[in-house]
């Protein structure tokens, strides 16, 4: 049952083409013929190697005295045959026995072909002799041509068959037989264990290696196709001489696929191979690997280095070149210390001594690092100190404690700088000073010397005189002054600008006066503690307010939109209100006169003066809306536009534009509410006409301005359109029909400039016939509407037309389109 398993396992496995194919026969003959013996082929299923086997005998034929043995082979059934490339340097496998042994006959003992008829024949130098049974014969074919066993021609003589030959019927192997009879004899021959091996092959070379002197390495490789894979390392004692490595010295691994040598006292250096073997196939020897073993560089000399106080400490190695250098905090093992190549490192700060480490590395190798010591000395303590001060320019005595005479250092700097010479002892007499001065002092114990302390020199001088800032208020009241350039405290108050007394309890930056009808100047000076600045004035300023304005009411007799007057201010001083007190004037109304919205009931009104400092009391004025029987209709102003020549003057007489149905108007309530927005000069004068200026103004376009004018009881404002002109515009199409459209040959502004108003207009026929003709026209009066001259319709076509002016401008023509 077990070599059933095995042989099915086999069988199913050889599908790929790589694997061992077997036939054991312990079942069956497994598909295998010999189609030459006779009979063709028998089966055993006991008495093989173990188990069954296939036997065959040869065809006899007697030929009077001659008998004839016809040689057979047995034939490979479809499990071996196809594309077996991969088994090329493989082995085929095979026992056999005989009846009966005797003088051995000579044939191919395998042939193979392929589909194209192809074929190859095996003849090792001495034919096989299969022994007698029960023994068994194993032989062995190797799947090359390395002996030059394999011929192109059935002979052993024959020509020696080439790799390619042997690949090429591999690739496609359609016939396998192994040879039945071995000697000219009727003996029944037999055939056991026919296995197909694949070729060992190698998948990993071992790889040549460079160590440094002491560092363990490996030789590595790897194999495949062969069940039973051992490896035997060999090294080249002697140029050719390979001799197999044990594991003794420094070696391990020696019958394995890695092999490791520790390479200690220059061990093991030279060429390197494995030898791989497996069952029933050719041994497979890997390429050569060299090791190479470097000398470790010498251990560097050092000179440590000391320091006070934690902090850094540069170290220092002799013996190789910059960057060469291998800086440790450690004597063996861990990592170096990144970026410390050099022969100079620059520990990190340090509070205690500490010991590194450092080797050289050539590249290559490192050798065996060196001690170096980078020395932390302590540092005396800083001392105390006691400082001292004077009034104005002096000698002044500092002390120090904490140290005996003579350990003291006095300087001028923080840091830095030389001790002061001679100085050493506890106490120190500065030279004559006119401003606060910081010394310092340290203790140095004749190896370290400690931090400095401070200790201050102080000067002290009379302070500046204080900025101050005045401040005022509208009538009779108390003003806060306020002073600057010292602390709260430091400020003293004065009403006389030298002696005199303090005022009482006026220490800080800021003093309410007393409540002042009249400006007053002040006095303020800064004290130190120690002394006193100068004084500086500061004025209290009393603003006079502004008398309350004089105000004017009006009224309507319909809801309406009043105009309020008030006086005794100028423009820009009013402020007007809806309030009596308090609130906040209504937005953008400084002006004598307020316009109101439209009220329905009467209103009151507030209006105060200010100067911009301070502001008047309000005044009452009342805006005042009749009751309903009031019939009254406001003014009314006719809208008409303007047209003006650019930078023209023009004059408007408002009494034919404005009109009232109660004949109560009041044409000195005429005013401009709106300017022209184009920075025209614009008034109205005595005899209520208003100018408008363009005078210098470079502009063309609309602009407009607005007026006001009221009766009795309501006004009325309106905008008048002002059309600024340049140059007049002609047409040059009409077409007649009463529909207001083109009725008419139009050259807008021909009657608002000056210099065109003048003008003599000629209408030509196309034979150049004066057919209409008109002077000072104006699109009204004086207007081409397509007739001629005699009153007729002129028919549709095409007519020249010719503009000339009296002004001497210069003639306008072109052509005119008239269309029915």
């Amino acid at each position: 049952m077990w070599r059933l398993f095995i042989v099915c396992g086999l069988l199913l496995s050889a599908i790929d083409g790589s694997a061992q194919i077997t036939s054991t026969f312990n079942a069956n003959a497994q598909g295998w013929t010999a189609p030459d013996a006779n009979p063709a082929i028998t089966y055993s299923a006991a008495g093989g190697n173990p188990g069954g086997y296939v036997a065959g005998n040869p065809f006899v034929i007697v030929l009077g005295a001659t008998t004839l043995y016809v040689p057979f082979y047995f034939v490979a059934p479809a499990t071996y045959l196809g594309n077996r490339s991969t088994y090329y340097n493989g082995t085929l496998r095979y026992d056999v026995q005989q009846s009966t042994t005797g003088a051995p006959n000579s044939y191919a003992e395998v042939i193979i072909a392929n589909s194209l008829g192809v074929t190859l024949y095996y003849f090792p130098p001495i034919s096989n002799q299969p022994p007698a049974a029960p023994s068994w014969a194993t032989y062995s074919v190797v799947l090359n041509n390395t002996l030059g066993y394999w011929k192109t021609t059935n002979s052993s003589t024959g020509g020696a068959a080439t790799e390619a030959q042997i690949q090429n019927i591999l690739l496609d192997l359609a016939s396998l037989q192994i040879r039945g009879l071995y000697r000219d004899a009727n003996t029944n021959n037999r055939l056991d264990n026919v296995t197909f091996y694949p070729p060992i092959v190698i998948t990993t070379q071992p790889t040549s290696v460079s160590v440094c002197d002491g560092i363990s390495t490996t030789f590595t490789t790897a194999a495949i196709g062969n069940a039973a894979i051992t490896y035997q390392w060999q090294r080249e004692t002697t140029p050719g001489i390979w001799t197999n490595v044990t594991n003794t010295g420094g070696y391990s691994g020696a019958t394995t696929a890695s092999l490791g040598i520790n390479t200690t006292g220059n061990f093991g250096g030279g060429n390197y191979r494995c030898v791989v073997s497996g069952t029933a196939v050719v041994d497979v020897i890997t390429n050569t690997a060299t090791l190479t073993i470097t000398a470790l560089p010498a251990a560097p000399g050092t000179t440590g280095a000391a320091r006070c106080g934690a902090g850094t400490v540069t170290l220092t190695a002799t013996g190789a070149a910059a960057g060469q250098y291998r800086w440790y905090t450690v004597a063996t093992g861990g990592t170096a210390i990144a970026g410390q190549t050099n022969a100079t490192y620059a520990t990190p700060a340090l509070a205690a001594t500490t010991i590194y480490y450092v080797a050289i590395n050539n590249g290559t190798c490192e050798g065996n690092r060196t001690a170096v010591t980078a020395t932390i000395n302590t540092i005396p303590g800083a001392p105390g100190t006691t400082g001292a001060s004077a009034c104005g320019t002096s000698s002044v005595t500092l002390t120090a404690t904490g140290a005996a005479a003579g350990q003291y250092r006095w300087y001028t700097v923080a840091t830095g700088g030389t001790a002061i010479a001679g100085q050493t002892n506890a106490t120190y007499a500065t030279p004559v000073l006119a401003a606060t001065t910081i010394y310092y002092v340290a203790i140095n114990n004749g190896t370290c010397e400690g931090n400095r302390t401070a200790v201050t020199a102080t000067i002290n001088t009379i302070p500046g005189a204080p900025g101050t800032t005045g401040a005022s208020a509208c009538g009779t009241s108390s003003v806060t002054l306020t002073a600057t350039g010292a602390a709260a405290g430091q400020y003293r108050w004065y009403t006389v600008a030298t002696g005199g007394t303090a005022i009482a309890g006026q220490t800080n930056a800021t003093y309410a006066t007393p409540a002042l009808a009249a400006t007053t100047i002040y006095y303020v000076a800064i004290n130190n503690g120690t002394c006193e600045g100068n004084r500086t004035a500061v004025t209290a300023t009393i603003n006079t307010i502004p008398g309350a304005p004089g105000t004017t009411g009006a009224e309507s007799c319909t809801p309406a939109s009043l105009v309020l007057t008030a006086t005794g201010g100028t423009a820009g001083q009013y402020r007007w209100y809806t309030v009596a007190t308090g609130g906040t004037p209504i937005a953008g109304e400084t002006n004598a006169t307020y316009t109101t919205p439209v009220l329905t009931v009467t209103t009151s009104y507030y209006v105060a003066i200010t100067t911009g400092i301070c502001e008047s009391t309000r005044t009452q004025v009342l805006a005042s809306i009749a009751p309903p029987v009031c019939t009254n209709e406001p003014p009314a102003i006719n809208v008409t536009a303007q047209v003006i020549q650019i930078g023209g003057t023009i004059t408007i007489d408002l009494t034919q534009l404005i009109s009232d149905p109660d004949n109560n108007l009041d044409l000195s309530t005429l005013s401009i509410v709106t300017m022209p927005q184009h920075a025209a000069s614009a008034f109205i004068d005595g005899s209520f006409n208003l100018i408008i200026n363009y005078s210098g103004v470079p502009y063309t376009g609309k602009d407009s301005v607005a007026i006001r004018v009221c009766d009795t009881f309501t006004c009325t404002t309106q905008q008048i359109q002002i059309d600024v002109v340049g140059e007049i515009k002609i047409y040059n199409a009409l077409s007649p029909g009463n529909d207001g459209r083109n009725d008419f040959f139009k050259i807008e502004h021909i009657a608002a400039l000056s210099t065109t108003r003048e003008n003599e207009v000629f209408i030509y026929n196309r034979w150049g016939d004066i057919v209409w003709e008109g002077t000072n026209y104006d699109n009204d009066r004086v207007v081409f509407t397509g007739k001629s001259k005699h009153n007729t319709d002129l028919p549709t076509g095409t007519y020249f037309y010719r503009i000339q002016f009296e002004s001497g401008r210069k003639p306008e023509s072109g052509y005119l389109e008239l269309k029915r």
